[in-house]
């Protein structure tokens, strides 16, 4: 038995212990449903085990080489090539995508442009106090979700940083609150005890919270007597209180604060609120901590900052980066692009039906591990080893800690994974 880091979510918990000889696994201790869920993809029938190519209007079975045949034709007769998904893959092979959209002089953009992207880039303008899960176990006493479903989403997370003993505390839940701020009342309330805050708050309107925050951040006695946004006077005080008196405050960023607001007064206000209260504040601080949905989203910001100076949505021409405004959402929307390559996410599932049926317009490659709607509109698909159980790398913890991935068992015979296949691409391209 050993302990190995699960690739299951963000959490990226390094705390699950696995029994394998090495061609099975025989028992996993200590995931959630998602880890599970995970290490049961190895053997799930929706599992892609061999190449395919389509043959007019039905995917069939192909071998490696008429594959990848397939991918270089495509991409020789490709002038603006699309890459895009990357975020359920090791940095290892993020940074061949990026090696291969320079190569392509294509567009390439992780799923964090439509997710926590939103969030780094804001903060390069505003400033960002950023914490780490282990600072939030032995540290915190005042924890806010904000717009995410931390229970079903990222299930270990209160396990881990809610009902924990700090090292540095003598006590754990009994001196920590939870503030859960959402317009839907998800199963994450029903963790929420008696010294909690349960904020269910109009749809849309978190930005008019935040603002009366930044307002009375100093000055709580002072709020309108019919409260803001749904949420009454007496809940708007107690949250204030606990933000502007916490000891080590965390706010947990999710999508539904960024979904439903795409404009970005609502992060730039969010941001600029914890700026304020950390110059205010006395005796301690807020941090933020972004809740990602697939578990190395962060791992592409950060290779892709590291190598070409640009978080995402990177454009190269002359093998060159150059300026551009687009994201994956604009360059499809206009259909500026000839060609795709999907690797390691379902866009046809996740995207709106209008940019769906653009995407599919034209001729697709995808790199995955298991049967999606994009498989079924691909024309070429290459099956791909599962990160984190049948090939290692690294990967970015949700407070971008680096996690090392470790290999548990042997793929599949003829599979391999997202950097070698990635690779191979690009050592054909250059041959032809």
């Amino acid at each position: 038995m050993r302990k190995i880091p699960c690739s299951g979510c963000s959490l990226l918990c390094d705390d699950i212990i696995v029994r394998s000889d090495g061609i099975f696994i025989d028992e996993v201790i200590g995931a959630c449903l998602k880890g599970k869920e995970r290490f049961d993809q190895v053997t799930a029938k929706n599992r892609i085990v061999t190449p395919m190519i389509r043959d007019d209007s039905d995917l069939k079975k192909s071998s490696w080489d008429e594959a990848f045949k397939k991918v270089t034709k495509l991409l020789k007769n490709s002038n603006k090539p699309l890459l895009y998904g990357f975020s359920t893959v090791s940095c290892e092979a993020q940074l061949k995508g990026l090696e291969l959209a320079n190569l392509l002089n294509g567009f390439i953009d992780s799923n964090s442009t439509i997710c926590q992207g939103k969030v780094l880039n804001m903060a390069k303008e505003t400033g960002l106090t950023l914490t780490t899960i282990s600072e939030a176990i032995n540290k915190a006493d005042l924890l806010i979700v904000w717009g995410a479903n931390a229970a079903e989403s990222i299930p270990r997370l209160f396990n881990k940083t809610l009902f924990s003993r700090g090292k540095f505390r003598m006590t754990g839940r009994e001196i920590k609150t939870l503030v859960i701020i959402d317009p839907v009342k998800t199963a994450s309330f029903g963790v929420m005890g008696v010294r909690d805050i349960a904020l269910q708050i109009n749809p849309g309107e978190d930005i008019n919270l935040i603002k009366v925050l930044k307002e009375e951040c100093c000055n709580p006695g002072s709020i309108a007597s019919e409260g803001v946004a749904g949420i009454d006077n007496d809940d708007l005080k107690r949250l204030l209180l606990h933000l502007t008196g916490a000891e080590n405050g965390i706010i947990f960023i999710g999508q539904g604060l960024l979904k439903t607001q795409s404009k970005k007064s609502v992060i730039r206000e969010l941001l600029e609120l914890v700026q304020m209260i950390n110059v205010k504040q006395q005796k301690g601080r807020i941090s933020v901590i972004l809740i990602g949905g697939h578990y190395n989203m962060l791992g592409f910001d950060h290779v892709a900052l590291s190598n070409y100076g640009k978080n995402h949505s990177l454009q190269f021409s002359n093998n060159q980066l150059i300026d551009t405004d687009d994201t994956i959402v604009s360059k499809i929307e206009r259909e500026d692009f000839d060609c795709s390559i999907i690797v390691g996410t379902d866009p046809i599932s996740h995207l709106p039906q209008e940019l769906s049926k653009k995407l599919a317009k034209k001729p697709l490659i995808l790199v995955d591990n298991k049967k999606s709607a994009t498989l079924r509109i691909a024309d070429v698909v290459l099956p791909s080893t599962i990160t984190g159980i049948e090939s290692e790398g690294l990967a970015f913890r949700l407070d971008h800690v680096p996690i090392e991935l470790k290999k548990i068992v042997n793929p599949p015979s003829n599979i391999f994974s997202d950097e070698e296949i990635l690779n191979q691409i690009i050592e054909k391209f250059k041959l032809k």
